[in-house]
């Protein structure tokens, strides 16, 4: 990895947090460490981080509450750490804005796989940059600067809503499967993105276009067969 890359961890467990810190230092990345939600809040602020790895429970602040906080300034990327794997906890950490979770115990090249992972997605360029700017009655993506405006608000997006945007809007009026996005927006990540990832993405993004999250009109569900871009003529 690119030593340049600089990583928050939140651990209250010492084992844990030497273990993680040790391999990421030895992975080349730059590596700060916090023991508790309050003091990871200050090191994010002082330090800015590229990636956060954030423990569900902590003292004090839990991680949940952290990554909120976070998510309130920064899209920057959030792994969350628990010993709860069952799929309404991982369902409930991707929900809090969590970009990947991983359960304890891990191993060590799970947990090096998992960050390279959310850090390439990160970085990869949104799908579709190379097309002119889309745009309808309410919706405007200007891809050269990867903006996008939602009835003339701007709204800011994670890498990985922009690119499944980009791609929903891209085959307007196509019914695209769960598995057809998760090649077309994770791309080579596909197969390590869990299978409520796809759903929660839309659902995220929902959230920050449709004027009612409730009742979409922008991002549509065609029951079982997947999603489609149908914006108002």
């Amino acid at each position: 990895m690119n030593n340049n890359v600089s990583v928050l961890v939140v651990e209250d467990e010492p084992e844990i947090l030497e273990l993680i810190s040790t391999l990421l230092r030895l992975d080349g990345l730059d590596v700060m460490c916090a023991t508790n939600g309050e003091e990871g809040l200050r090191a994010f602020f002082q330090r800015r981080p590229d990636i956060a790895i954030l423990d569900i429970g902590l003292p004090g602040m839990s991680g949940i509450d952290l990554c909120g906080r976070i998510r309130e300034v920064s899209e920057v990327p959030v792994i969350f750490l628990s010993a709860m794997g069952d799929e309404p906890d991982r369902v409930r950490g991707l929900r809090a804005g969590a970009d990947d979770y991983i359960v304890k115990p891990f191993g060590a090249d799970e947990l090096k796989a998992r960050v390279a992972s959310v850090l390439r997605r990160a970085a990869m360029p949104a799908v579709g940059t190379e097309r002119s700017d889309f745009t309808d009655g309410e919706l405007i993506i200007d891809h050269s600067a990867h903006t996008v405006r939602v009835r003339g608000v701007p709204v800011s997006l994670t890498p990985l809503e922009y690119r499944m945007l980009s791609v929903l809007s891209g085959h307007r009026g196509q019914v695209l499967s769960q598995d057809r996005l998760l090649d077309l927006v994770w791309g080579v990540d596909a197969v390590e993105a869990a299978p409520e990832s796809v759903r929660l993405c839309v659902s995220h993004l929902r959230h920050k276009i449709e004027a009612n999250p409730r009742r979409p009109r922008l991002v549509e569900t065609v029951r079982g067969f997947g999603y489609r871009y149908a914006a108002a003529a």
